[in-house]
């Protein structure tokens, strides 16, 4: 009841990245050119310390990295202030720098007529440009998705902020207010004294607010920068977390899977045919599996430049091991629940044969509970059923990665924090790990990119979701119900047999004794075997699978004819794909609920 593998391959480990943000005051009343110099210092001084104390974190656990140096880079939009500020301080420590521009970059470059050459030296050095579609006539809404993208791809934000309330959408101070609530550090410096930052940050916080308003988070001291990036970057520390990272690291690529109860079972029932790929495993294939964003059109669109080698294999090897695992877990409890049934066939079967043939039944008996017994041995022992969850939850994670990278969205994993002495669990850390290696799109949005993207979301996820949901739908509903037809027909029958025994009896008891045997044997065999295939039914919960996959199919329907029929603009493509990564998570999730507490156990 096991994977058989090869060595060929084992799951990507992440290159070792850290994102800072920048929100913050522009040149002026808020914050003079005498501030300014003041700011640039400490920021200088601040990002240095970031850097060394990320290669220290990155140090003490390179085993779960592929470098042991840490790429550190800027999210900016380079208005004048704070963001160039943060912007070239990286540049000169040699941090990456990506921008994010809420109008057209010529249009965004009348903000600063006075500095527009300077603007455009520093856009020039950018390792990615996000030019979004914002227009004048909702300038605060174009400012406040250009400052929540930031926040979505930072770990660590520098607010260079007086403490005041903000004057409008997109404010520095509510930015700031969002990145506490989300978990994110915020570095704090008041221009007014700028020699003396402090840190907001609330995920270490035992029982935090569910929504903190700033006067709800303690200022820390800046030292406190030093375990706050260990904390971002580190590996889960508690052997129950590290444990199954460590697991995973060293998982290989697998070639036959030779557990083959579950889709006998659906063959049995009739809801779905034997394939050879039942027993020799599809290899994981990430061309494949990313096709429709690694296509000429998605590469000419700048789709393709978002997906990392690393999310690339990740994606398909954690696939891979999940659909493995899953068939792995799946075959066990059938095997266990029908092996019950035949033990009890065995042990009736004594009844009926002489008695030159009830040593080798009870062997037969011995050797199926032994084997009943080594299949719970070694599920526990090697944690199919968790692999099956884990792997299946951080695949999902991926898929749900590649749709929001397009639109630079918010990842759906819970930001590192440390409560209760519990760091981040190993599935969010790893996730997080590869989310932070995704560049921002290096591209203009405009109607060309904005038909590219929901053409390749919709291709490869969301019909391929409608479809696979709808088939899973239909063969869950028909197996659960063929089960359930089939154990009734067997107790029924065992019915029928006692009440007719019952008259046999009564019309003739002698001629009716010499058959009691077969009224015992059937009467216990059919309704052990209408136990198994119920048992079994239980345990895979066939009839919530069904609902949940039918409720799928029709939300993400509903959501393809938006998106196949509503005027394409980035705000509402991005709404429209965010929603459907809701409802694929939605669906993961209560899926992972349905079946976190069926571990394999004795059968009943």
């Amino acid at each position: 009841m096991s994977i058989a593998g090869s060595d060929e391959d084992t799951p990507p480990r992440p290159q070792p990245y850290l994102r800072i943000g920048v929100t913050g005051h522009r040149l002026g009343p808020k914050l003079s050119a005498a501030q300014a110099a003041a700011v640039r210092t400490t920021v200088d001084g601040l990002l240095a310390d970031i850097a060394r104390h990320a290669r220290a974190a990155v140090a003490h656990d390179a085993w779960a990295f592929t470098s042991s140096r840490p790429v550190l880079s800027t999210v900016s939009a380079l208005a004048e202030g704070a963001d160039r500020i943060v912007a070239e301080a990286g540049l000169v420590q040699d941090l990456a720098l990506n921008v994010i521009l809420p109008f057209p970059r010529a249009d965004y470059r009348t903000d600063f007529a006075a500095s527009a050459a300077h603007f455009d030296a520093i856009l020039a050095q950018a390792g990615t440009v996000f030019e979004l579609d914002g227009r004048r006539d909702t300038a605060d809404r174009a400012y406040e998705a250009a400052g929540l993208l930031m926040l979505a791809n930072a770990d660590i934000v520098v607010a260079v902020w007086d403490q005041e309330p903000a004057a409008g959408l997109g404010g520095t101070a509510l930015i700031v207010e969002h990145a506490v609530q989300e978990g994110v550090p915020v570095i704090l410096i008041d221009p007014r004294a700028p020699a003396d930052p402090c840190i907001l940050w609330r995920a270490d916080m035992t029982l935090p607010p569910a929504r903190p308003g700033l006067e709800d988070i303690a200022r820390r001291p800046v030292a406190t920068l030093e375990r706050i990036v260990a904390i971002l970057m580190a590996p889960p520390a508690e052997p129950a977390e590290r444990g199954p990272l460590e697991t995973l690291y060293g998982e290989h690529m697998r070639r036959w899977n030779i557990s083959l109860s579950y889709p006998l079972l659906l063959a049995a029932l009739g809801v779905r045919r034997l394939r050879w790929t039942d027993l020799k495993v599809r290899p994981a294939d990430p061309a494949s599996d990313w096709q429709d964003y690694l296509s000429p059109p998605a590469r000419a669109a700048g789709i393709a430049a978002v997906v990392t080698d690393t999310m690339l294999r990740a994606y398909s090897f954690v696939d891979h091991l999940s659909t493995g695992y899953g068939q792995v877990y799946r075959s066990a409890y059938v095997f266990n629940f029908a092996m019950s049934a035949l033990a009890v066939f065995l042990a009736l079967s004594g009844l009926l044969l002489p008695g030159a043939f009830k040593p080798w039944l009870l062997a037969g008996e011995i050797v199926l509970i032994a084997l009943i017994l080594w299949v719970i041995r070694e599920g526990t022992r090697r944690q199919w059923h968790r692999r099956w969850l884990e792997y299946r939850r951080l695949a999902e994670t991926f898929r749900h990665l590649r749709i929001l990278a397009l639109t630079g969205a918010a990842a759906r994993i819970d930001r590192p924090g440390w409560r209760s002495g519990r760091g981040t669990g190993w599935v969010d850390w790893y996730a997080r790990a590869v989310e932070r290696e995704i560049p921002l799109p290096n591209v203009v949005v405009d109607q060309a990119y904005l038909a590219a993207v929901r053409d390749a979301v919709r291709k490869a996820e969301i019909v391929s979701q409608i479809a696979y949901n709808r088939h899973n739908a239909h063969v869950m509903e028909e197996a659960g119900e063929r089960m359930h037809h089939a154990g009734s027909i067997l107790f029924g029958a065992t019915f029928l047999i006692c009440v007719g025994f019952l008259l046999f009896f009564i019309a003739d008891f002698e001629t009716a004794e010499r058959y009691r045997f077969w009224a015992v044997f059937l009467t216990a065999l059919f309704p052990t075997v209408g136990a198994a295939l119920n048992a079994i039914k239980a345990q895979g919960d066939f009839q919530s699978v069904a609902l949940r996959a039918h409720e799928t199919a029709v939300n993400l329907e509903e959501l393809d004819d938006a998106l196949a029929n509503e005027k394409l603009d980035f705000a509402r493509l991005a709404d429209r794909l965010e929603k459907s990564v809701d409802v694929l998570m939605a669906d993961n999730a209560e899926w992972h609920v349905l079946f976190r507490t069926r571990p394999l156990s004795l059968p009943a």
